[in-house]
């Protein structure tokens, strides 16, 4: 085991012996905050005169990609929003929401675009995933100085280019000129090496509208990623209605923020030390950490977690269960399918230093992955919405005639900008135009759906069908069977290939290892993260197959290369691993298959003859129930009946249970316990729930005037 594995787990180590929440997002995390006070600190330290605006609040990533992608959804809403407010237009304004990225040394490459060889000539293709996001030199961006459309857009200055900054007046100039009138954003990135030399930043020339923060921070031993934005900016989306909206990848999580603080102890320990009379209150004093957590994280999370009673300064996770003070609830959310054996297995970090006598992590990985998927290939990657971003790519780059994607209606591929290809939800995508536009959204279960997807294979080259087995954020429905046949007949075909997301069917949530492995479909590109690490590490795969490996190389890219280079955390392929063993030696897809039974057994028995139970869908332990709630008493006065209901559940005065939803349709409850739930848990958990389904009005209503009573202000 290397050195930055090690220290790595140490962390994890720290996190499992305290039993402190990793990814759990009702839990006021004080390491969050801490960072947040850091991040701002840090943007201060090195623009001194951004302290007038006060602390920057920042949005939390996995990655420095993740982070510019975050940073660049915000400027492009900001130019947005400006451009439409302005009484004159609806439409977009072009200038504004282009992107100019000055990278010399080619620390994003692959991020907007790519390059490869033609197929029928020797020139070099660039095939574009982020439109009007044009990567240029500082040399190219100083000539273009004098251009009449010189001004005004989003400038994006990578480390080198901050650099570059400091030592050419002509380079000052030109982004002087950019940002005149107020026509521009700077998004300035900074790396640990930069913030090391940060004596080189003696002039306020330059105050960036945004600094996005990379993985350097934490050493690459751990993936980190954040963006500080001006308030006025920041609170663009703070307001009622866009709480969900900005969020890169699950977030927030303790094992990334209270690493990046080590290491900021380790790398900058005068900066750390001047740091901590602020970072020790945080600790101690939990209205502190209440209202920074609030102030420079996320005021709506605060507020939810305060509501749902959470925000007390004992809260602890561990198996399946977490406690607040002295209640102690069964975790059914579990980081969003995230949890195989529940918090913090206590010999977690004992299992990953015994793998050390295996040779060759990797390969073993690999082949095991071959041996469950068919798929002998992989790319590595920090969250779902990564490993999404990285099967578009790999599917782009390779294919040769096609640049259409066919996504479903109902799908969920993350927010960053490329995942928000496969996310059919247009409110996720508003105002942060423009996005992959070659794409087609099919309902997948209309009547004609099939028929539909045949017609659009015949009018032009389809490049990527992508879908998820069962949309989890859509509802947890599946998608029909008949379709999947004429899917994987227009993939056979026509050549088009066949991406199947299995971030919440995969790692035998649903009871095999992933779900398409049973179905009449054999995808070319598959994604499994969320539950690889026992809700240790962010870590996640994309898998390809060999055509496709075939065709990067013929093309001679370097995107597989660039991504192992880039992504590839030792511990997180052990943590893949040892989950792999464990799940063989335990035979946890039998165990799934029959807690899954027992749960739908339990259920139907419980809820029968409740009337406000419409549909109860049972695919292993990912599981939905459908409310019939929106005409209902409760929601004609205004109020949300299924988070009612849900707060209900939290607080059951003997049994409580955590309990989440779906995001497209919040009265559709979704529940994804450990998959080592024992019997004895799901008689308990199903009797919870049927109780809290007919529970009276009244009662209700009298759970949510506790809540807000107890509610911060």
């Amino acid at each position: 085991m290397n050195s930055d594995c090690l220290s790595a787990l140490q962390t994890c180590d720290q996190i499992i012996r305290l039993k402190i929440p990793n990814l759990l997002r009702l839990y006021l995390n004080p390491f969050v905050a801490q960072t947040c006070v850091a991040l701002a600190e840090i943007v201060s330290e090195v623009w001194p005169a951004t302290r007038s605006e006060g602390r920057r609040s920042s949005f939390l990533a996995n990655s420095g990609e993740e982070a510019l992608s975050g940073a660049l959804k915000l400027a492009r809403y900001a130019q947005n929003v400006h451009w439409r407010s302005d009484g004159l237009t609806t439409e977009r304004n072009d200038l504004a929401t282009r992107v100019f990225l000055v990278d010399d040394g080619n620390r994003f490459r692959h991020f907007a675009s790519t390059v490869i060889e033609s197929d029928e000539s020797d020139e070099r293709v660039t095939i574009e995933f982020i439109p009007e996001m044009h990567s240029i030199s500082t040399a190219q961006f100083i000539a273009r100085n004098d251009q009449a459309d010189a001004a005004g857009g989003i400038l994006v200055l990578s480390p080198d280019a901050l650099r570059e900054a400091h030592d050419s007046g002509d380079f000052q100039q030109a982004v002087m000129r950019f940002c005149g009138g107020n026509r521009g954003l700077v998004i300035a990135c900074l790396d640990q090496d930069l913030f090391s030399d940060q004596a080189m930043f003696t002039d306020d020339k330059l105050n960036p509208d945004i600094v996005a923060f990379d993985e350097s921070f934490t050493r690459r031993q751990v993936p980190f990623g954040a963006f500080s934005a001006r308030p006025e900016l920041a609170a663009l989306w703070t307001v009622k209605g866009m709480t969900n909206f900005h969020s890169t990848t699950f977030q927030p999580n303790t094992i990334s923020t209270m690493h990046f603080l080590k290491c900021l102890h380790e790398q900058s320990e005068p900066f750390y030390r001047q740091l901590l009379p602020s970072l020790k209150p945080l600790l101690v004093d939990h209205d502190l950490l209440y209202h920074t957590f609030r102030d420079l994280f996320s005021s709506s999370l605060a507020k939810l977690i305060s509501l749902a009673g959470y925000d007390q300064d004992d809260v602890t996770a561990s198996g399946h269960y977490i406690r607040v003070g002295n209640k102690r609830i069964f975790d059914g959310v579990g980081g969003v399918a995230c949890s195989l054996r529940g918090h913090n297995p206590p010999d977690w970090a004992k299992e990953i230093r015994e793998l050390d006598p295996v040779e060759n992590i990797r390969g073993e990985v690999q082949l095991r992955l071959k041996a469950l998927t068919g798929l002998p290939h992989h790319v590595p990657a920090v969250s779902g919405a990564a490993s999404v971003e990285h099967a578009i790519k790999l599917a782009l780059t390779a294919h040769p005639s096609g640049s259409r994607i066919v996504a479903f209606q109902g799908g969920f591929g993350g927010k960053t900008l490329l995942a928000l290809s496969g996310t059919a939800k247009g409110f996720y995508r508003q105002n942060i135009d423009p996005l992959y536009a070659n794409v087609v959204y099919l309902d997948p279960f209309a009547d004609d759906a099939a028929s539909r997807l045949q017609q659009l294979a015949e009018e032009a080259p389809i490049a990527l069908m992508q879908l998820e087995l069962i949309q989890g954020v859509g509802g947890v429905r599946e998608i029909p069977e008949s379709l999947l046949h004429s899917i994987e007949e227009v993939r056979q075909r026509t050549g088009a290939f066949l991406f199947v997301d299995e971030i919440q069917t995969g790692m035998f949530r649903t009871g095999p290892f992933v779900r398409s492995s049973g179905k009449p479909i054999q995808p070319d590109l598959l994604t499994i993260g969320k539950g690889i690490s026992d809700m240790m590490f962010p870590f996640a795969l994309t898998l390809y197959s060999d055509r496709i490996d075939a065709l990067l190389k013929a093309r001679q890219s370097t995107l597989v290369s660039d991504l192992h280079n880039k992504y590839s955390y030792e511990l997180g392929y052990r943590a893949l691993l040892n989950t792999l063993r464990q799940a063989e030696h335990e035979d946890v897809s039998l165990q799934v298959a029959r807690a899954g039974q027992r749960f739908q057994e339990e259920l139907a028995r419980q809820l029968k003859g409740v009337s406000l139970v419409r549909e109860v869908r049972c695919y292993g332990l990912l599981i939905g129930i459908e409310l019939n709630c929106r005409k209902s008493l409760i929601q004609r006065a205004g109020l949300n009946a299924a988070q009612l209901y849900l707060l209900q559940m939290m607080n059951h005065p003997s049994r409580p249970v955590l309990m989440g939803f779906c995001q497209y349709d919040p009265h559709i409850l979704k529940f994804t316990p450990p998959l080592t739930v024992t019997e004895e848990e799901v008689v308990s958990v199903c009797r919870t729930i049927a109780e809290t389904l007919k529970a009276s009005t009244i009662k209700l209503m009298f759970t949510a005037i506790s809540a807000l009573w107890r509610r911060r202000k």
